[in-house]
């Protein structure tokens, strides 16, 4: 039962982290995350869950088609956590003031849609990936049948998730 606890408060911690904007200098309580996360594990976890009907908050989703991974959309991520990690911010919102649109369009990637999730913390591909399926908007991006391709990027305790179709 205190297993259960504990796991759920870290589990809140982390959603909490990724949802927030603020300047945030405690990095030594979070996990590093795998400097070159496994590309094929992360692939095969997000289609995992997109295989089967999912419910993402108060939203129900059919399954979806699987994803497959995409170097252009991973430089993306990984160019982000790198300035996440640099200035100790979580945010959508790079320090240029780029958002991920403009990122994935200056790096050649022509998009018909896009997502992004973002996490502080998970030293893990599973523990970054129950993370995001726990928290109804990063679900919601997993879940979305418009998303054929993904990338994913790390630095530090940062991770970045680029979801995107051409």
């Amino acid at each position: 039962m205190t297993r259960n606890i504990l796991s759920y408060l870290w589990i809140v911690g982390l959603i909490l982290a990724a949802c927030s904007n603020k300047s945030d200098d405690t990095s030594s309580f979070f996990p590093d995350a795998p400097a070159n996360p496994d590309k094929v594990k992360l692939v095969e976890l997000v289609n995992e869950f997109r295989a089967n009907g999912q419910r993402c908050g108060s939203k129900n989703y059919a399954s979806a088609v699987p994803v497959t991974w995409n170097e252009t959309l991973a430089t993306v991520a990984k160019k982000h956590s790198l300035d996440m990690n640099a200035n100790k911010k979580l945010s959508h919102t790079g320090t240029n003031g780029s958002l991920v649109d403009e990122r994935i369009t200056a790096e050649g990637y022509i998009y018909t849609f896009y997502a992004e999730n973002l996490l502080k913390g998970g030293a893990t591909e599973e523990e970054a990936m129950k993370a995001w399926r726990e928290s109804a908007s990063h679900c919601e991006n997993l879940m979305d049948p418009n998303i054929k391709e993904i990338g994913v990027g790390t630095a530090g305790p940062y991770w970045t998730m680029v979801l995107a179709s051409r």
